[in-house]
C-alpha cells in the first residue's frame, strides 16, 4: 500500500503538473516544451495552494479540509487541462494544412556525449549528497515541524511546534505556508513530514532548479540542445552548486541542505522561474511582438508561489519585476505592460496588506 502511495505521490509533482502546464505552451511549442509545461504547471499548482490554504487557516480550519480543498483544485485544473488538449487538437487540425516539417535528424553529436556524462555525474554527486551527506539544519526544527504537526495533529499555525503549547494564529508563517504543502505531499505518499521534507524534496527541486537552468541556458546560448555549450553551461552551474558553500545563507546551500523549506525553493525556483518568464517578455518586446495572455497568467502565478515560499519572497519578487519592467517600458516604449505588471503585483501587495492589517 505504501509503494502505491508513493507512486501517487510521484505522479502528483510529474504528471500532474506536467498535464497542467501544457495549458500554458504555445500552439507551436517552443524549445523545451515537456519541461517548460512541468516546471510552469507546478508553479501553477503552488499558486493554487496558496489560493486554497491562507484563507482556510485564516479561518481556523483544520489540515483535511486544506488537503481536500487543494486536491479538488487538482483535478478541476486537470479536466481543464483534458479540454485544453481537445480545443488544442481541434485548432491543429485546421491548420494541418501548411507543410509539416519531420523531425530534425540532427541530436546530440557523439562528440558532445562526454560533456553530458559529466553533467549528469556532476548532478548524481548532488543527489548523493542530500540523500547521505545532509546535515539537518537548524531552521528545521520550524519547518519540518509544522509540516510534520500539520500532518499529524491536523491543526494549523495555531500551535508552537517546538512544544505543541496553543499560541493562537502565528500570522507571519501562515502567510506563507509551503510546510503545509509539504504535508500534503507526505500525507498523500505516506511517508512521514521528515522523510518527505529531507528525501523527496531535495530530489523535486534539484530537477526543477536544473530544469530552469537548461531553459535560461537555451535562450542566453542561443543554441539548441545539439550544441556543447549546454552541457557546459549545465556542468558549470552544477560546480557553483557543489563549491556554493561559502555560507549557510547561499542559495546553493539552501538548495543541498534546506530543500524542504520554502526560502530554498523561493531561491532555486521561483526567482529562476522568474527571471526566463522576464528572458521571454523582453524577448516578445524586442520582437515587436504582442505578449501573450499566458505568460502574464504564469508570471501572476510565480509572484503568488513567492509568497507561498516566504513572506521575504513578497518584497523580493515584486522589486525584482517591478525594475525588469520599468526598463522594459522604458526602452521600448511600451506603456501598456503597466496592466499586466499591476495584475501580477496584485497578490503579493495583498499578502503584504493582510501581515500589516492583521498583525
Amino acid at each position: 500500500m505504501t509503494v502505491i502511495r508513493v507512486i501517487l505521490a510521484i505522479m502528483m509533482v510529474t504528471i500532474l503538473p506536467a498535464a497542467v502546464g501544457s495549458m500554458f505552451l504555445p500552439l507551436k511549442k517552443e524549445g523545451a516544451g515537456l519541461l517548460h509545461a512541468w516546471i510552469y504547471g507546478q508553479v501553477v499548482l503552488w499558486a493554487g495552494f496558496l489560493f486554497v490554504c491562507v484563507p482556510m487557516i485564516l479561518l481556523d480550519l483544520q489540515f483535511p479540509q486544506v488537503e481536500g480543498a487543494y486536491l479538488g483544485l487538482c483535478g478541476l485544473l486537470l479536466l481543464m487541462a483534458g479540454a485544453c488538449r481537445l480545443l488544442r487538437r481541434k485548432k491543429q487540425g485546421t491548420q494541418s494544412g501548411a507543410g509539416n516539417d519531420g523531425p530534425g535528424k540532427g541530436g546530440v553529436r557523439p562528440a558532445f556525449h562526454w560533456l553530458w556524462l559529466l553533467f549528469a555525474a556532476l548532478f548524481l554527486v548532488q543527489i548523493f549528497c542530500v540523500f547521505f551527506l545532509a546535515y539537518e539544519d537548524g531552521d528545521d526544527s520550524y519547518y519540518v515541524a509544522i509540516t510534520t504537526y500539520s500532518k499529524e495533529v491536523k491543526t494549523l499555525y495555531r500551535n508552537i511546534p517546538y512544544t505543541g503549547a496553543y499560541t493562537g494564529l502565528d500570522l507571519r508563517h501562515s502567510l506563507a505556508p509551503f510546510p503545509v504543502w509539504v504535508a500534503v505531499l507526505a500525507d498523500v505518499a505516506g511517508l512521514s513530514g521528515a522523510t518527505t521534507a529531507h528525501v523527496m524534496m531535495p530530489i523535486l527541486v534539484l530537477c526543477m532548479t536544473y530544469g530552469l537552468f537548461g531553459l535560461l541556458g537555451e535562450k542566453l546560448l542561443g543554441e539548441g540542445r545539439e550544441s556543447w555549450k549546454m552541457p557546459l553551461f549545465l556542468s558549470f552551474c552544477a560546480l557553483l552548486v557543489l563549491f556554493g558553500g561559502y555560507s549557510i545563507y547561499s542559495a546553493e546551500n539552501f538548495l543541498l541542505v534546506r530543500a524542504g523549506q520554502g526560502k530554498a525553493v523561493l531561491a532555486n525556483v521561483v526567482i529562476p522561474a522568474l527571471l526566463y518568464l522576464t528572458v521571454l517578455l523582453l524577448e516578445r518586446l524586442e520582437k515587436k511582438e504582442a505578449v501573450p495572455v499566458r505568460l502574464w497568467v504564469l508570471l501572476c502565478a510565480t509572484m503568488t508561489t513567492g509568497c507561498l515560499c516566504s513572506t521575504l519572497g513578497t518584497f523580493l519578487l515584486c522589486v525584482f519585476l517591478g525594475v525588469a519592467v520599468l526598463c522594459a517600458i522604458v526602452a521600448y516604449r511600451r506603456w501598456r505592460l503597466i496592466f499586466g505588471t499591476a495584475a501580477a503585483l496584485v497578490m503579493p501587495a495583498l499578502m503584504a496588506a493582510l501581515y500589516v492589517l492583521l498583525g
